[in-house]
């Protein structure tokens, strides 16, 4: 599916097919020392990534001394560079900060298109979609062909996501109907359309649009993408019962996918598809190395369906075989990535209405304006003609006025209930990872006083899971949330980041106040008494503690990242303690007291 992945091959493509990746020409006609850089590191990376990040090294050091102009085009490289890292975090943090220097329309378009990506990656769906619309609403005013094709393949690629397949529809064809010039924007249209025929299930539609996709992406170049297409429609086939000859297509298409790319989402599929068919065949013997190949690729990618299908299918592999221990192996592996799913797939559906709701309160309450005018211009109307009719106006007015104002509050009220539903993690009931981290940018913003950041994780969690239950594995999160909240200060933030690992951010706090916090609540985890569950185990946790002294210019993510360096040591010196990152070395506070 056109998940993750198809992000990083658009990337690239932008790299090599745009002449002017930012709207500055690649090679000016006096260059500087910065130039010379910026035009180095724009050819490093489709190359690789440890040549460009040694020249972005070089960028940094000299930032305060580049022009605004110099300035967007390295933001904007660093985060074509991230995104090809998969460090959907700073790609995101680099994208906004970019905004800053972007001159003109089609360069803000640009940085949409890479916030919408890296918000999708973090799975803050809602992010992503209010950064997609406002790009939509860049459209009409953009006056180049490149902006136009980004935003577009940003709004298909998330509308995919969220399964929302007839919007996804409507945007593939207006980046067909783009006048093509030098970019790819009709093959990639088309190969949007085939993506989304083969995500409905439309096997008849698909292979009417195929030949006529593939042709337009050859003639254009792009053959990469050609592949791909006949790897959807081979995979649609095969599913269908394609046969002999649909398996025979499929081997030589994975074949040549394998040598023509680096592998995608497309080979993975391809192989599952294989995989079935030999199984339908009952020749499972045969079926394993592509279930098992296609499993290994996608523990490589990041999409969770993908690895859903594929242990599913390994599963049913080795069944077949009567490897039954094998088997349900993988089956429980197939559980514990549907349950995953289905709760990404909750998110999704939840973000998708709750910004379908704000763009339509939006529309409401313009309307309701339009109308009021309205009003008010005909009862200025009606009071030149009969000045007796007045008060029958004005009260009219007031009742008109008076039920906008209920469904006002109203409409509020139910604003604010999206709004913390939005802020709040369902199952412990603090703030989720968006809402922690934007009240830890805002206290960070206030250098004069010292912030603190604490970061732990839940020692030997998944074996509370493997061993007691997923539900055991709930109760604990929940008591240790409820836990850590009587530890802390009414100012104190207290989020959960993921999973087992959380943070707490403490305004005005120095190290050694810090320390002794995480310290009481490293304690207070430990003394949680697990019997309340219906079963008697330990429950430890490891901390990491970084600070942002007062007057320091460390951010958010810097002070993050240090807490999380100290974590892997707590966790590398054996669990269940506090350690604290310094400058120039990370120190336990075992080790300061000593």
């Amino acid at each position: 599916m056109w998940t993750t992945p198809t992000w990083v091959i658009h990337v690239v493509a932008t790299l090599c097919v745009a002449a002017t990746l930012d709207g500055f020409p690649f090679i000016a006609q006096a260059q500087t020392a910065p130039d010379t850089l910026l035009n180095r590191v724009y050819e490093e990376l489709p190359r690789g990534s440890e040549s460009a990040k040694v020249t972005f090294d070089q960028i940094a050091k000299i930032e305060p001394t580049l022009s605004q102009a110099q300035r967007f085009r390295y933001l904007k490289l660093l985060s074509v560079f991230y995104g090809l890292q998969d460090m959907a975090a700073e790609e995101v943090a680099t994208s906004r900060k970019a905004l800053q220097y972007a001159a003109n329309e089609n360069q803000r378009a640009g940085l949409l298109y890479f916030l919408v990506d890296g918000y999708s990656r973090l799975g803050e769906y809602e992010n992503a979609l209010r950064a997609m619309n406002e790009g939509v609403l860049l459209l009409p005013k953009l006056t180049e062909l490149q902006p136009k094709a980004e935003i577009l393949q940003s709004a298909i690629a998330l509308y995919e996501s969220l399964h929302a397949y007839d919007e996804a529809g409507v945007f593939a064809q207006r980046m067909i109907d783009l006048p093509d010039g030098d970019t790819k924007s009709a093959c990639m249209g088309m190969a949007d359309q085939i993506e989304i025929t083969y995500l409905q299930h439309d096997g008849s539609r698909l292979r009417a649009l195929r030949q006529q996709a593939i042709k337009i992406c050859n003639d254009r170049g792009f053959k990469i993408i050609a592949l791909n297409i006949q790897a959807l429609d081979t995979i649609d086939r095969l599913r269908s019962n394609g046969g002999t000859n649909a398996l025979k297509e499929s081997l030589l298409l994975l074949n040549g996918l394998t040598q023509a790319s680096a592998r995608s989402d497309y080979n993975t599929q391809l192989a599952e598809a294989i995989a079935k068919s030999y199984l339908s065949f009952h020749q499972p013997a045969l079926a394993e190395p592509y279930a098992n190949h296609a499993w290994q690729w996608a523990k490589e990618g990041n999409s969770l369906q993908l690895q859903q299908q594929t242990s599913e299918t390994m599963a049913a592999v080795l069944r077949a075989q009567g490897k039954l221990a094998e088997a349900l192996n993988y089956l429980d592996i197939s559980h514990t990535l549907w349950e995953k799913l289905l709760e990404e797939r909750s998110r999704k559906d939840l973000a998708y209405e709750r910004v379908k709701f704000e763009q339509q309160d939006q529309a409401d309450q313009i309307k309701l304006l339009t109308q009021i005018n309205q009003l008010l211009t005909s009862e200025r109307d009606l009071e030149k003609r009969n000045k007796h009719s007045l008060w029958l106006v004005l009260l009219l007015a007031l009742m008109l006025l008076g039920g906008a104002l209920a469904w006002l509050v109203q409409t509020r009220r139910q604003r604010n209930q999206y709004r913390t539903s939005a802020q709040i993690d369902s199952l412990t009931e603090i703030s989720n990872r968006s809402h922690f981290v934007d009240g830890a940018l805002a206290t960070f913003k206030d250098t004069r006083r010292s912030v603190a950041v604490v970061l732990f994780d839940m020692d030997h969690f998944k074996q509370i899971n493997d061993n007691y239950s997923h539900a055991i594995g709930d109760w604990t999160l929940k008591a240790v949330s409820a836990t850590i909240k009587e530890c802390l200060r009414a100012h104190d933030m207290f989020g959960r980041l993921g999973g087992e690992e959380f943070a707490i951010c403490l305004p005005n706090t120095e190290e050694r106040e810090a320390l002794a916090l995480a310290e009481r609540c490293r304690s207070a985890i430990e003394a949680i008494d697990s019997s309340d569950s219906g079963l008697h185990f330990d429950i430890t946790a490891s901390f990491g503690v970084a600070v942002r002294p007062a007057l320091g210019s460390a951010c958010f993510e810097d002070t993050l990242a240090a807490a999380d360096h100290a974590l892997y040591r707590a966790k590398r010196l054996g669990r269940n303690r506090v350690v604290a990152h310094q400058e120039s070395t990370l120190v336990t506070n075992e080790e300061q007291v000593a």
